[in-house]
């Protein structure tokens, strides 16, 4: 069971986030889904995607590290993307972009009935508004190594 939910978090990450591919979520997310506590089914993800995809251009979800156990998978990953429309009130830079999150989902009969995370939006922002010439710097690869 823990392999199979860890490979159904790695395949909307793949497919859904980096590919595009939103009816995916029609197939891979309860009706009752929690995001965050509240209820918001499949079009929930499916909002989540198209938003950060309209702000940055190429956006790819690579997974790093994950742990599961029982019903519950973990998955630290990088996102990588080039800023093109409004993000968090920022207008369009132009700018790559890498950050780091971590996901957890609660599985139950091969569905994602939960998703709790936290990204870190805080370095996405710093390397959208740092003066010409700097910024913070990529994140590091999910899987501790650089990549690129």
């Amino acid at each position: 069971m823990q392999e199979a939910n860890k490979a159904l978090a790695r395949r909307w990450f793949d497919e859904g986030w980096s590919r595009g591919e939103l009816d995916l979520a029609d197939v891979l997310f309860a009706p009752e889904f929690l995001l965050g506590g509240e209820r918001v089914g499949p079009e929930g993800p499916k909002r989540s995607v198209r938003s950060r995809r309209a702000a940055f251009a190429g956006l790819t979800v690579d997974v790093g590290l994950q742990v599961a156990e029982g019903p519950w998978v973990a998955s630290w990953y990088t996102t990588r993307g080039t800023h093109v429309g409004e993000f968090a009130g920022v207008a369009p830079t132009g700018r790559a972009i890498s950050s780091e999150g971590i996901q957890l989902w609660r599985v139950e009969n091969g569905l994602v009935v939960e998703d709790r995370n936290v990204f870190d939006v805080r370095r996405v922002l710093a390397q959208l508004l740092a003066p010409e010439g700097r910024d913070s710097g990529p994140a590091r690869f999910a899987t501790g190594g650089s990549r690129g």
